[in-house]
Formats: C-alpha cells, structure tokens, sequence
C-alpha cells in the first residue's frame, strides 16, 4: 500500500534517495511487529523517517501487509492510493 505521504508529515522534509533504498515515500511500513509508520522522508543509505516512530533504517522495518494495516492502524485503508 502506497500512502500520499504528505499527508502525514508535518513539515516539509529533504529527500535524499539511493539506488539501494528499498522503501520510498508513501510506503506504509511495520516495526516490532505491531507499529505501523508512513514513510515520510528518506535519508538515502537505507534510513528513513516515519509518521509514528520516527527514524529508522531498513533493517528495522518491512513492508506491512494489508492484514497487519487492518489491525493496526486501520484507518489507513481509506487513504491508500
């Protein structure tokens, strides 16, 4: 799912991407198996900013499933684009 990620940032982040990022803006993202974040900046090398838990890189976070949206923060679904 692929959010407009401007939604949910509060200000007007830089953007700095690689080759080797692996999320991009708008990607909605799972941490600790139950948190769900909005990319909403990307540092390049691998690190990003979310809506819900601030910075993180790419290790720490996934690509959430519509299920894990679902339950978590459902209320993401009527924004999805």
């Amino acid at each position: 799912m692929v959010l407009d990620y401007r939604e949910y940032a509060l200000f007007d982040y830089e953007h700095t991407t690689n080759k080797t990022d692996k999320f991009r803006l708008g990607d909605v993202v799972l941490k600790d198996n139950t948190e769900i974040g909005v990319i909403i900046q990307v540092h390049g090398n691998e690190e990003y900013r979310t809506d819900m838990f601030g910075n993180c890189c790419d290790v720490e976070i996934r690509l959430a499933t519509n299920k894990e949206i679902k339950t978590f923060r459902k209320e993401l679904i009527s924004n999805c684009i």
